[in-house]
């Protein structure tokens, strides 16, 4: 199934390259096809692990946030460019971040 297309469709989702986390809010969750959006794990095969990688997950950014701070890498493309030709979300030249200690 390929989800990036659909999640990536105006049809379904209005100015779908912009970073638009209240579109998921509660508010706007009756707007949602629910069959174009395809979370993590949903349905009657939910993956048993999806909420034991989602804590480690939160884990490990709450260490990393605490003890370093995140800079985007001069080695990083701004502003990043997607493959067209991948299968999955893949940026055209790699993505460099730098760990700065606090």
């Amino acid at each position: 199934m390929p989800t990036c297309s659909i999640h990536h469709d105006p049809k379904y989702y209005p100015n779908p390259e912009k970073f638009d986390p209240e579109r998921f809010s509660d508010e706007n969750k009756d707007s949602i096809n629910p069959f174009a959006y395809f979370p993590f794990g949903l349905g009657p095969r939910n993956c048993i692990g999806s909420r034991f990688a989602l804590m480690e997950c939160k884990a490990i950014m709450f260490y990393l946030l605490s003890a370093f701070r995140i800079e985007m890498s001069p080695k990083t493309q701004h502003p990043i460019k997607l493959k067209k030709n991948s299968f999955v979300i893949k940026p055209e030249k790699d993505f460099w971040l730098n760990f700065r200690p606090i």
